[in-house]
């Protein structure tokens, strides 16, 4: 293999190492010449033999490195080509793994996407190269003997020291694969230290080598989607689809902000040049934001515009817009995506493979900022403000950035837009409405601006103003799969199941993995009473979308009315375990666990679910029932009577099992009062007097081997008919 070491990854070999761990009063001693007696081999040859046939063909490498702790190694040598991987990486539990051909070089630090890196950065490739690298001076060697090992004659040498009290561990040693004429074909293993320069440290290497079958090929990021510029908005929308596949970005020619995300990762807010625009953030490596002209120099830290600015580090600030290509990750169910910039020019190769490069066929200009007239943020800076208070859920803070940025920007439909979004998280609907009538009289086209207003008039209660804007997105965007998913759930608030099920099988249409759709889908079905097609949506959702609680409770629900209680269970436990800070969960949990008369467990869960959300008086009316046929009248007595504080407009149903408690509690008279005020009032399903429901208790009561004494002389108070006047 060739000699390249750069100056910044620079090994000093053995016998640098041998320094550190020598014993030797006065450094090392030079070797003496001695003639090699009778029967001694000298295997220097061998040792140069060996590594020069290693100069060609794919070798593959496994081994450690190993200093304060050790390094695992594995992968593929080629000259000066290599993929290797290390574990750990720069993250924890993660590994590392870089390829470099000829003057491509990507990298992986995350497990999952692939960056364009430097040809210069070879510091792992050295660990495995230097000590089969051909071409230089080497001290001699002495032979330590021989073994076979799977049918081939394995020579191991290390090298030759007069000192007597070294170590042999802390020597360089090789096994040489030889062949039937015992001449060397490679270096089969090694172990020796290494001195590293840069870390200015003895690490310990332990490799396996062998020929390898596999070619060294770069990472399968493919072709980009097509040659047109896109935004964020588009990559929201085609996540699904995009998912791992490489499109162009277009973005104005000014970072908004950068900030470091890892060791070597960073992360730049930018506005895209798409019509409606839209803000987004997209991770970039190393120096590439320099690279692209953004900026003039890597900081690391969270920096908006103006802080760049004021440190010298911001590049351009106008001018024409700016491409690059990215990786599309997608995140999760709500319309985003990772954008993972993997270069700033595609290559197509005369293979037909392509690869992407950092390295743009003009060099990019930098113009400098001119002084600013006053030192204050940029709207791009305050609508990035703003999104990052909203998620945080400062609000009246986002409100007031928008409003700023709005001040700066009247025309910029976007911030319109974003504050709308605040303003309806606020509850304050009219003024949200008002945003979105904005963006919409700016841009006519902004398909999402209409379908944000459709979904703040729906919050509102106005279901068919709604479904007119969703009506309106559609024909902006027929492709727009969210308009088509808020009208179904519309349609479905309106009990038109049917038409919200064809908006559902729409949008599965045009994202197939859009699992909340299924999810609703599964919801609709349910009511129509098609309990098994609802769980093949929730199937579905859960396999798209395997962290997705709503989907198992939702799928339990469908299972307890099919009879399925232990699938049920099963479910809302899986929920529980995805999200422990849903009541409902509990509250459906213990619901099934009272059907199968484990009412101990009913009533834990609860009482979890009413520390979860106190104020909600069902969960006390449910908690009084379980206690009843716990046999504890006193607990049930007081969980009535807390229900009736919380939910004063059910006080009919919660009366009968407060009547109830008084009655196994032995307080007839109470009970009897009870009974008789509200005989004839109606109960909050409207079909049923107290009375009636009174009486069904008392047979589930009696069904389970619960009774009283006094529990027929309530049956026939609530059975008497009154007197006549």
């Amino acid at each position: 293999m060739k000699k390249t070491i750069p100056v910044s990854a620079t090994w000093i070999w053995a016998i640098a190492a041998f320094f550190v761990f020598s014993n030797a009063p006065h450094g090392f001693a030079k070797p003496q010449k001695k003639p090699a007696g009778p029967g001694q081999e000298n295997p220097d040859p061998l040792v140069n033999a060996a590594m020069k046939n290693m100069e060609t063909g794919v070798w593959s490498v496994k081994g450690t490195v190993t200093a304060k702790k050790p390094i695992k190694l594995q992968g593929l040598l080629s000259g000066e080509d290599f993929d290797l991987t290390t574990e750990p990486g720069i993250r924890p539990n993660t590994p590392l793994r870089e390829i470099i051909i000829k003057n491509k070089a990507w990298i992986c630090s995350d497990g999952e996407t692939w960056h364009a890196t430097g040809p210069n950065d070879r510091l792992i490739y050295n660990w495995a190269h230097v000590p089969i690298m051909a071409d230089r001076k080497l001290p001699p060697f002495e032979k330590v003997g021989s073994e076979q090992r799977n049918g081939q004659t394995w020579l191991h040498v290390r090298l030759k020291v007069p000192e007597k009290n070294v170590n042999p561990k802390e020597l360089p040693q090789y096994w040489l694969v030889l062949d039937s004429q015992g001449q060397a074909q490679y270096v089969g293993h090694t172990e020796m230290p290494m001195f590293s320069q840069a870390r200015k440290e003895v690490m310990y290497c332990s490799f396996d080598y062998a020929p390898a079958k596999e070619k060294i090929a770069p990472p399968p990021l493919g072709a980009p989607v097509d040659d047109k510029a896109y935004g964020f908005n588009d990559i929201e929308q085609h996540k699904f689809d995009w998912k791992g596949r490489v499109v162009r970005l277009e973005v104005t020619p000014k970072i908004l902000e950068s900030k470091q995300i890892g060791e070597d990762t960073y992360r730049g807010f930018f506005k895209d040049t798409a019509t409606p625009s839209h803000y987004g953030i997209v991770e970039f490596p190393h120096d590439a934001l320099v690279k692209l002209g953004f900026l003039k120099k890597i900081v690391s830290g969270a920096h908006a515009s103006e802080d760049l600015e004021k440190m010298g580090a911001l590049g351009r600030t106008e001018g024409e817009p700016v491409s690059f290509y990215v990786e599309v990750i997608p995140i999760g169910e709500k319309p985003a995506a990772r954008a993972l910039a993997v270069g700033a020019r595609l290559v197509r190769d005369p293979d037909g493979s392509v690869s992407y490069t950092w390295e743009s066929d003009e060099k990019q200009t930098v113009k400098s900022p001119p002084a600013p007239a006053e030192p204050d943020a940029s709207d791009g800076d305050l609508v990035h403000r703003g999104i990052e208070k909203a998620k945080n859920g400062d609000l009246d803070g986002a409100i007031a950035n928008y409003d700023r940025a709005i001040q700066l920007d009247p025309k910029d439909a976007a911030i319109y837009n974003n504050r709308g979004l605040a303003k309806q998280a606020k509850g304050d609907f009219n003024a949200a409405i008002a945003d979105f009538n904005r963006a919409i009289e700016l841009n006519p086209k902004d398909a999402v601006a209409y379908s944000n207003r459709g979904n703040t008039k729906r919050d509102k209660g106005d279901l068919d103003g709604a479904i007119l804007d969703y009506n309106r997105s559609i024909r902006v965007d027929p492709k727009y799969a969210y308009a088509y998913y808020d009208r179904g759930l519309a349609k479905k608030q309106k009990s038109d199941l049917d038409g919200a099920i064809a908006d559902y099988n729409r949008v599965i249409e045009l994202d197939p993995k859009f699992a909340k759709a299924f999810c609703d889908r599964g919801v609709a079905k349910r009511r129509k009473g098609d309990l098994q097609g609802a769980i093949g949506d929730y199937d579905r959702t859960i396999e798209i979308d395997p962290k997705y609680a709503i989907a198992y409770l939702n799928r339990g629900n469908a299972r307890d009315e099919k009879g399925d209680l232990e699938g049920a269970i099963a479910d809302y436990s899986r929920g529980i375990k995805l999200n422990p800070k849903d009541s409902k969960a509990y509250d459906y949990r213990g619901e099934v666990h009272a059907k199968k008369k484990e009412y101990d467990a009913a009533v834990m869960d609860t009482l979890k679910a009413i520390e979860l959300d106190p104020k909600n008086g069902d969960y006390y009316l449910s908690l009084s029932w379980y206690q009843l046929f716990n046999r504890k009248p006193r607990e049930a007595i007081a969980a009535s009577l807390k229900a009736l504080e919380l939910s004063p407009d059910d006080t009919v149903m919660i009366k009968t099992n407060l009547a109830h408690g008084y009655l196994f509690d032995n307080q007839f008279d109470k009970a009897k009062t009870i009974y008789l005020e509200n005989k004839n009032a109606k109960v909050r399903d409207g079909k049923r007097t107290f009375s009636q429901a009174a009486l069904d208790d008392f047979k589930e009561f009696q069904d389970a081997g619960i009774t009283h004494p006094d529990m027929e002389k309530i049956k026939a108070l609530l059975t008497a008919k009154a007197e006549a006047p």
